[in-house]
């Protein structure tokens, strides 16, 4: 028996936070952690909801049933990538986030200003994705971010093009050593990337706790838009 592979066409998820259009001043691709509804993600992330900046959370391609709410409710997570089948999920996420990108940005004012946040799991995968290159973004924000033991994680780091990256550790939960954030900083330093550490509670992601600080705006609305 041997296996063998096929490309196909399947369908993606996302959900949006606002509404592409020319009032948008900030994009943001926000990307779960490992087996999270994109709903729990969406909820975190509710501090950041403004009409000017629009929050793209993608949903990854390999979605599976959660177990039930003590409700009964059902809900669905999903995961960016398998040990067992590493490189083509890899592939098939950055085509995938690139064809989203491009499609929402195309709907935006031009030099919108983009920033991309990951989540465990979410943040290795946003860095494979940023690493090809393909889209240009602002900021980077890594938040309890969990690499693999299958993906180099400094290999990776290193095709990052040259732009800030905050990474976010919380002093509430901590999964695993690596999501206490120092290893990653150093990493991330070691490589030539401009980077800095901050911590989160309970209370919930703001701007401030994200290390982002006031967003800059580098585009100016054409006051004449037949021109």
């Amino acid at each position: 028996m041997q296996l063998q592979t096929f490309n196909t066409t399947r369908t993606a998820r996302y959900y949006c936070v606002g509404e592409p259009g020319p009032t948008i001043r900030h994009v943001w691709f926000c990307l779960h952690g490992e087996g999270q509804s994109v709903a729990d993600f969406a909820a975190q992330l509710s501090n950041l909801v403004t009409p000017e900046r629009l929050l793209i959370l993608p949903e990854a391609l390999s979605r599976y049933t959660l177990p039930p709410a003590p409700d009964g409710t059902l809900s669905t997570g999903a995961t960016w990538f398998a040990a067992s089948d590493l490189l083509p999920d890899l592939a098939d996420l950055t085509n995938y986030l690139d064809s989203l990108a491009e499609s929402i940005l195309a709907a935006c004012p031009p030099n919108t200003p983009v920033t991309v946040l990951g989540y465990g799991h979410g943040a290795a995968a946003a860095c494979r994705w940023l690493a090809s290159n393909r889209i240009s973004y602002d900021r980077l924000i890594l938040y309890a971010a969990i690499f693999p033991p299958e993906i180099d994680r400094r290999a990776t780091l290193v095709g990052l093009p040259d732009r800030p990256v905050n990474v976010v550790t919380t002093t509430v939960e901590m999964y695993t050593p690596e999501v206490a954030g120092e290893g990653l900083v150093q990493d991330l330093l070691d490589v030539g990337l401009t980077a800095q550490l901050s911590y989160v509670a309970e209370d919930g992601l703001t701007l401030a706790a994200l290390g982002a600080g006031a967003e800059t705006i580098n585009y100016e609305p054409n006051p004449n838009p037949t021109e």
